[in-house]
């Protein structure tokens, strides 16, 4: 009786001191690196009785699965094939740990570590979020007479903070486009952000902010355009516009001139023509003296 007791407590003193643990917090993973879901437990240099499985909260798919001392891949989701990994060698001492590379928008979400042996089962859950450095901001400028456009073209993920700021930090009026790719095969966020001045000069400074990855990006841009060539350019197409204009009056002065020179022409010939037939017709006669 006394044996069985002390087996009794021994067995629950294991199943107590088990456990299975993970880090806390979310992990991120970042686009174009791999990823390392961590995940603990007691050590057991015994792999036999071992089994392992990790699995997406939402739906319960198997992202990896190891038991009888080998990967179970047969069961292991379409979506993850020939992208998970086990650190094998290190399963003796506790090391649950699930490589994940490549890593897109899809792997986003919970995952489930269990680990069952014969002292009993554990589990923990690690959030895993996703996310893209933006690249270098690409800056395009549009210049005219009345205003200055600077246009900003980046990619990444998550949708950023973007802000345009003048010389002393204050906020200015701008545009943003973003287009959603991230459905895409890119898993990308492209972003456009304009502003426009209208002063031939300005100082400003470009800020993107993507919090995930803890990004910051500032990029300042100063230009001074002078109104020299403005008022130049004006000056010259005020001019052309004059001079078209009275070159086109002076053309339809011509015109008419020409055509009253015409019908002044048509007038006196019809004229000349009428006198002569008129002449013609009723001749002067001879005066006979009686």
């Amino acid at each position: 009786m006394e044996s069985f007791v002390f087996l009794l407590l021994s067995f629950f003193t294991t199943c107590a001191g088990f456990d299975v643990s993970v880090p806390k917090g979310r992990v991120v993973a970042i686009r174009g690196q791999p990823v390392i879901l961590g995940c603990e437990f007691t050590p057991n240099p015994d792999l036999s009785p071992l089994v392992l499985t990790w699995q997406r909260v939402e739906d319960s798919r198997v992202v990896h699965s190891f038991y009888y001392q080998k990967d179970q891949l047969e069961y292991q989701s379409p979506d993850y094939r020939n992208r998970t990994s086990l650190f094998v060698s290190e399963l003796r001492n506790g090391n649950a740990t699930l490589r994940i590379e490549p890593v897109g928008l899809g792997d986003v979400g919970g995952y489930l570590c269990t680990v069952s042996y014969n002292e009993g089962t554990g589990k923990a859950q690690v959030r895993l979020d996703y996310g893209a450095f933006y690249t270098e901001p690409r800056l395009s400028i549009s210049m005219n007479c009345s205003s200055i456009t600077l246009l900003y073209e980046a990619e990444g993920y998550p949708e950023p903070e973007v802000g345009w700021f003048g010389e002393h930090d204050e906020v200015l009026s701008n545009h943003i486009d973003l287009i959603d790719k991230a459905k895409g095969t890119t898993g990308l966020y492209y972003l456009k952000s304009y502003f426009v001045s209208p002063s031939p000069s300005l100082n400003v400074t470009f800020r993107l902010k993507n919090h995930l990855l803890n990004q910051v990006l500032h990029r300042p841009v100063s230009i001074t355009y002078g109104g020299e060539n403005c008022r130049t350019l004006n000056a010259v197409t005020t001019a052309l516009i004059v001079f078209c204009v009275l070159s086109v009056l002076l053309i339809l002065i011509i015109l008419f001139l020409l055509a009253k020179r015409q019908k002044d022409s048509r007038d006196l010939s019809y004229t000349l023509t009428n006198g002569s037939t008129n002449g013609r017709l009723s001749p002067s006669r001879p005066t006979v003296g009686l």
